[in-house]
């Protein structure tokens, strides 16, 4: 299906190639600096990017690209448990090649029959000419886990790399992309500088976009590997899939139009698509917003035709971009504000570094920053969800919260990183505590992951308490601002079936007249 998809496009990749062979030779234009150098080509394969093609809890699509004359390409891969740093014996995928542009191809290849939840070392290349190793973990059967969504890029991609290293420390297992990732799309070196940001991460977490109103050209599509399960004709533009309780639909709004030839084929399968869907979450993401900060002549065409679709089908966040600011809107429904969890919540993102000024503030618009790169960490708990909004710095923006999210004083969900050397247990009253496995003794580390449910000004304190037959044998404080840290670890020296367990307090002071608050 991958490969029969990929060379019915053949006809506009060569127009794509036709227009880059133009740009080299006649408008001299900047670049990629590898094809500059195209006489002795390295081989090696780069852009190496994760996405879904089918199913994500058994099934890996990985893409890269390579020059035209580079040896066979292959894949290999075994599970972390096998690999002791050599691929002796590692499965091999097939692999579907395609012309990218001049000089240039992209290789897909789908793996499937893999385990649920499990971590995978792999590589492509050829012989000679391998990628270093990296690692891929299949989607989890359960309910609780975490996804980024970040919105326009369009410039600053350094700063943007930057950004990326902030989101990786938070384990979202996926990132959802809203369109504009690239500026002038058939500047080839602007796909260079995004991919030489964006691999690091994405070659070890997958990265499903969509395309934006500067990026909507056969390049875009033939540079990623995305679900090809859209409407006949749209596939790739078109697509969603289903990760734990979430259910993720992508939409191409540059083909949105209500007098569009397409827009009758597209509204039935998004309708078929939202209400077929199960999963107690439903997200929709794309590039032009229905509620702007501006006036946008697309919000008319969104807000008419298709956001009463959205709302006769249960969506609860829509996720866009286009506008160069930060926004959430209250609860809507019918064009009209609602009470928390009545309606639909539009977040609009925007990664990069190109900034547009604020609106004159609708009256929908729950919160609104200007000339600020931020992202968006969506953390899911079974029916609760926590997004926290943050800028390039880490710095929390923003925090919303949807569904049965605790209340009261808490304001920091602590949840135990599981590792090979401590169960996780819950109390019933709630807290969560790490008990040392029969057979395991010794000096071991416990760590712990840290989600504001609402912002908390200043530092605070998070103590470990090390237990033994319910005797307090140590305790080890870390003090800072747990806003921008999202996790942390002590270390004690154990015995089985000891406890540690973990506490947020807003301060730790000797001073007499200061009592510590619980924040958790």
């Amino acid at each position: 299906m991958l490969l029969g998809l990929r060379f019915m496009s053949g006809s506009k990749r060569m127009v794509a190639s036709f227009i880059v062979l133009l740009m080299l030779f006649s408008l001299s234009v900047v670049i990629n600096p590898e094809m500059a150098t195209a006489e002795t080509p390295s081989g090696m394969p780069d852009q190496i990017m994760l996405s879904w093609t089918a199913d994500p809890l058994t099934t890996q699509t990985i893409a890269w690209r390579a020059v035209t004359d580079a040896g066979q390409q292959r894949v290999q891969y075994l599970s972390a448990a096998s690999f002791s740093g050599s691929f002796t014996g590692a499965t091999e995928g097939i692999v579907a090649k395609t012309e990218l542009y001049a000089g240039y191809c992209h290789f897909e290849t789908t793996l499937s029959g893999l385990s649920a939840n499990s971590r995978y070392i792999y590589r492509v290349g050829c012989e000679g000419a391998w990628s270093e190793p990296a690692s891929f973990s299949t989607a989890t059967s359960g309910d609780k886990f975490s996804f980024v969504y970040m919105g326009d890029i369009q410039e600053g991609y350094e700063i943007w790399g930057g950004m990326l290293q902030r989101v990786a420390a938070a384990n979202p297992r996926f990132v959802i992309q809203g369109g504009d990732i690239i500026n002038e799309v058939t500047i080839t070196d602007e796909w260079q500088q995004f991919f030489t940001a964006a691999s690091p991460l994405f070659k070890e977490i997958p990265f499903l976009p969509t395309s934006g109103n500067h990026d909507n050209e056969p390049i875009f599509w033939d540079s990623f590997a995305l679900p090809q399960n859209g409407p006949e004709g749209y596939k790739e533009k078109f697509y969603s899939f289903n990760y734990g309780n979430c259910h993720i639909t992508v939409l191409d709004s540059n083909l949105m139009g209500a007098s569009a030839p397409q827009y009758t084929t597209v509204k039935s399968w998004l309708e078929n698509d939202l209400t077929n869907s199960t999963q107690q979450w439903k997200f929709v993401v794309f590039h032009y917003p229905p509620y702007p900060v501006v006036d946008d002549m697309h919000s008319y065409n969104l807000q008419k035709n298709w956001v009463p679709l959205f709302e006769q089908c249960g969506v609860d966040i829509v996720f866009v971009g286009h506008q160069h600011v930060y926004m959430r809107t209250k609860p809507l429904k019918e064009d009209q504000v609602q009470a928390d969890g009545q309606g639909i919540v539009y977040i609009m993102g925007n990664s990069g570094s190109k900034f547009y000024k604020p609106g004159t503030g609708f009256d929908y618009i729950a919160k609104e920053i200007a000339y600020v790169s931020n992202y968006q960490l969506i953390s899911i708990d079974g029916d609760s969800l926590v997004m926290t909004s943050r800028d390039a710095d880490g710095k929390v923006i923003d925090i919303y919260t949807l569904g049965n999210v605790p209340a009261g004083n808490t304001q920091y969900m602590v949840d135990p990183v599981a590792d090979d050397s401590y169960e996780i247990e819950t109390t019933a009253g709630g807290t969560k505590s790490m008990k040392v496995k029969t057979g395991i003794s010794g000096m071991k580390y416990f760590t712990v992951k840290l989600t504001p449910v609402i912002p908390h000004e200043g530092t605070e304190t998070l103590v470990f308490v090390h237990l033994r037959n319910g005797t307090q044998l140590g305790v080890n404080v870390t003090q800072t601002d747990f806003d921008f840290v999202n996790s942390a670890q002590a270390g004690f020296k154990v015995e089985p079936d000891d406890i540690v367990k973990a506490y947020v307090l807003d301060n730790l002071s000797s001073a007499i007249d200061s009592n510590p608050i619980g924040l958790q």
